[in-house]
């Protein structure tokens, strides 16, 4: 028995797999390996012989009896049919509002639909609008100065609280640096600060800010407004990560100073590098780590480029891809390898070894014990001082587990960087 679920009225049907409905399947892989068995043999054969084979092919096709092929065209609009089915569902509005409610355009209705005093229609064109604009347009922060060293993390999927891999990254930050303010912006409406890492993290490091902020709110008045209310991003594949993507690049175009991902644990303090950038490897830059200046023509041009060309459709065209393309304008240079200091106005493109000492690729050696016996396994690990942080991939490593007993090197990573939180995690996190 199978279960299929209407997404517009999540009304449940039962569907038996009877003889017939096997029999599609049947006749249709009875197809399909004969077209394959046929097309791998025809790649030996003369252009004579092939041409001949492909006639033979044609000429079985219609030797099937009409229900057979009837069968097998049902089966194709069978597969066709789950396929949009699957993309409606994981594009709908309903489960991206499930998966993370902060990122429903319609909790956030400030300057949705408002009217100016200059137009007869709002920003996007409507002309039903019949509450004024609010002004000023954007509920400043106050607390965060951009004169000083800010550092910003995002937290975008509308937890009220971190866990516990997560509070080591923006303890290691706050540890590391402590003349640096560390920001942790939240999309959720209230903080659980009564949570174990939130408590612990406000109780040690008086260098954090935890702050919640609205979405609407924060993009009001910004260059990505018109994105953020006139168009479906939130319908996209990918609408959560690109949505970090946007909100990084605006809040460095607020206020300045570094961003980091949630998944970077600090081994060294980091103020005494500025405007700069860190490639995940040396054909496409990363955005996971940067740092410009306040109102640096960088970050400028890369919002605008996230306004004008967002694309819904491609993971990375909106964030790795966009700062590439950037810094391929503003360095004049195409290869990551020839932007230099010098080509580009100052700005720096760091040795991928400095926040990625292990590629992705390898993320399972954080997490997988290691031969403390094997003195060249224990030796690989002592990074010199260029490496100011470890990428641990949550992304791919989310279901390891860290053992706190254990001799993964997340383990020593993470007892040296991230000490209070460490200590108030459970042994197995």
């Amino acid at each position: 028995m199978a279960r299929i679920c209407d997404i517009q009225c999540c009304a449940c049907h039962t569907l038996a797999f009877n003889f017939r409905f096997y029999s599609v399947f049947k006749d249709a892989g009875i197809v399909v390996m004969k077209f394959l068995k046929s097309n791998s043999s025809s790649e030996q054969q003369p252009q004579e012989q092939h041409w001949m084979h492909h006639s033979n092919l044609a000429r079985k096709w219609r030797s099937l009896s009409a229900r057979i092929r009837r069968r097998v065209v049902l089966f194709i609009a069978f597969v066709v049919f789950i396929l949009l089915l699957g993309y409606n569902l994981v594009t709908s509005d309903i489960y991206l509002h499930q998966l993370s409610p902060r990122v429903s355009v319609h909790r956030s209705d400030r300057s949705r639909c408002c009217l100016t005093s200059t137009s007869s229609s709002d920003m996007c064109g409507r002309q039903n609008c019949v509450s004024p604009c609010l002004s000023p347009p954007v509920e400043e922060y106050q607390h965060i100065n951009a004169m000083q060293d800010n550092a910003f993390f995002h937290e975008t999927s509308g937890a009220s609280s971190l866990n516990f891999r997560q509070a080591c990254v923006v303890e290691s930050l706050a540890y590391r640096n402590p003349n640096l303010t560390v920001h942790l912006l939240m999309t959720a409406r209230h903080l659980d600060l009564n949570a174990v890492t939130m408590k612990t993290l406000r109780q040690n490091y008086p260098n954090l800010r935890l702050t919640s902020i609205n979405l609407g709110d924060y993009v009001a008045g910004t260059l990505l407004e018109r994105w953020y209310f006139c168009t479906e991003w939130y319908r996209g594949w990918f609408a959560i990560s690109h949505l970090s993507d946007a909100l990084r690049f605006l809040t460095l175009s607020k206020y300045g100073g570094y961003y980091f991902d949630l998944d970077i644990i600090h081994l060294r303090p980091v103020r005494a590098y500025r405007n700069f950038i860190v490639p995940e490897d040396m054909t496409k830059l990363g955005s996971s780590v940067i740092h410009v200046d306040y109102q640096h023509p960088v970050i400028r041009m890369a919002v605008e480029e996230f306004a004008a060309d967002y694309r819904w459709y491609s993971w990375a065209h909106n964030g790795p891809e966009l700062i590439t393309r950037v810094l391929q304008n503003w360095c004049n240079v195409y290869y990551i390898g020839w932007m230099t200091p010098e080509r580009c106005k100052g700005f720096h493109v760091l040795s991928p070894t400095s926040f990625y000492p292990l590629h992705y690729t390898k993320f399972k050696e954080y997490f997988t014990n290691r031969d403390n016996n094997n003195k060249a396994e224990v030796k690989s690990y002592k990074w010199d001082e260029f490496v100011l942080g470890a990428h641990v991939w949550n992304s791919l490593s989310g279901g390891w587990t860290v053992h706190k007993n254990s001799n993964q090197l997340y383990v020593e990573i993470a007892r040296s960087s991230c000490p209070r939180i460490f200590d108030v995690a459970p042994e197995e996190f």
